[in-house]
């Protein structure tokens, strides 16, 4: 039994490290959010949409197309026969058509607006896949701690259930002692796992936003593994720092001009245009080779576009209500993102939580001593064996927790505003 203790005491602080596969890559959140710039694929098709509306601009800014039109004389009904030698018939005439009141410099702006919104889309698209990057990042950090110290946990209860099976099948432990140690065994496995779960999920989430198939390894320096404060930003500063930032803004800035030109627009387009052209024609007019000059214009007698002005001026309005609503949304994000950051960042001072695990680590040294000892019963030293894990789930789920609050005040505010 002496043994046995004595095995058990030295089995308890094994240090088990995880090998990493070699074509692991292992990056800082600056490393990460440098590739996924580069390499995220909805970014990529996003740019393309980017170009492609800016191209509009330039379709915008080009004239219509002339129109020609050729006439063929055929003789009479009763004798057709197509005539176009000296004495036959022909006739030619083009036709451009003059947009009025500003229609063509309209459709620019409209164009150059459409560009403007989809560049902004694609900063809405860029912020929102950081977020969600930065979480996924330091989720599977902090989790990935955990199941380390779980792992190590699980060695060596391993260890201890197998001492312990054979203890029992020769007697010299009590029964009971051994189904309880394997009970415990079961329940940790089952943690490790659902933790393992929960990392490979967010493992697949980075190689997504990252644009790899390499598995990667999220990593944290000394300085950036602290609890950040907000001790010279207050919160209406991050409030103005978000209604000027945030791309949500911006889109809605454009809406608001895009109704303007749109209702500008239709009633220009209530203006008839103006048809401008000339006309040939060899033999069937007063004189042969006869020239002319054409104008035509629509005569605006039942459709004056009255539909469609009166949509675009309810769109105006709509537009004003959308400007109103979004600065709503925008503030009171940052005012939610704000207090539960706050809350998580005033839960405890600067270093208690490092502090309170070196001493906890101290203690879990001395009850591994002590159990050897026999100073302790196995109950005792399996409530220790358990708060020592939960003591790193809960540390490293706080500092998850934490730089979740933290991510998502960033994202409220739509930049951010503490070096990591």
């Amino acid at each position: 039994m002496r043994i046995l203790l004595t095995l058990i005491g030295s089995l308890l602080f094994i240090t088990g490290v995880q090998a990493q596969t070699r074509d692991t890559i292992k990056l800082t959140l600056q490393q990460v959010d440098s590739l996924f710039l580069t390499n995220n694929f909805r970014l990529l098709v996003s740019r393309y949409q980017v170009r492609s509306d800016s191209a509009l601009i330039k379709q915008a800014r080009l004239w219509d197309n002339p129109e020609f039109t050729a006439e063929f004389g055929m003789n009479s009904w009763s004798h057709p026969k197509l005539s176009v030698g000296n004495q036959g018939q022909t006739a030619y005439s083009i036709d451009q058509v003059i947009k009025l009141a500003g229609q063509r410099n309209k459709n620019i702006a409209l164009a150059t607006l459409n560009a403007d919104y989809s560049e902004a889309s694609f900063e809405e698209l860029m912020r929102t896949l950081k977020w969600e990057l930065h979480k996924a990042f330091t989720e599977y950090y902090f989790q990935n701690r955990t199941i380390k110290v779980l792992k190590e946990q699980q060695l060596v209860l391993d260890r201890i259930v197998l001492a312990y099976s054979k203890a029992d099948s020769s007697g010299s432990v009590a029964h009971a002692d051994y189904i309880r140690l394997a009970q415990l065994q079961m329940s940790l496995k089952n943690d490790y796992l659902s933790a393992l779960s929960r990392l490979m999920d967010q493992q697949q989430i980075l190689q997504q936003l990252l644009g790899t198939a390499r598995p990667v390894n999220p990593i944290m320096e000394a300085k950036q593994y602290s609890v950040p404060v907000l001790s010279e930003i207050t919160l209406e500063q991050l409030i103005g720092q978000a209604l000027k930032e945030r791309p949500e803004i911006r889109l809605s800035g454009i809406d608001q001009k895009t109704a303007a030109i749109n209702y500008s627009l239709q009633k220009a387009l209530a203006v008839p245009n103006l048809h401008v052209g000339v006309i040939y024609d060899k033999n069937s007019s007063v004189v042969h080779n006869y020239m002319g000059l054409t104008m035509g214009v629509e005569l605006p007698f039942w459709n004056r576009n009255q539909g469609n002005i009166r949509r675009a001026s309810l769109q105006i309005e709509q537009s004003a209500i959308k400007w109103q609503q979004t600065q709503n949304v925008i503030t009171t994000q940052v005012i939610s993102a704000f207090n539960k950051f706050q809350q998580y960042r005033e839960a405890f001072t600067p270093g208690a939580l490092s502090a309170f695990q070196d001493s906890f680590s101290i203690l879990i040294d001395k009850v591994a001593q002590n159990f050897t000892k026999g100073n302790i019963t196995l109950l005792q030293f399996i409530d220790f064996f358990n708060s020592y894990s939960d003591n790193f789930n809960d540390q490293n789920g706080y500092y998850s927790a934490l730089y979740d609050a933290l991510n998502d005040l960033e994202y409220a505010v739509g930049a951010p505003f503490i070096n990591h």
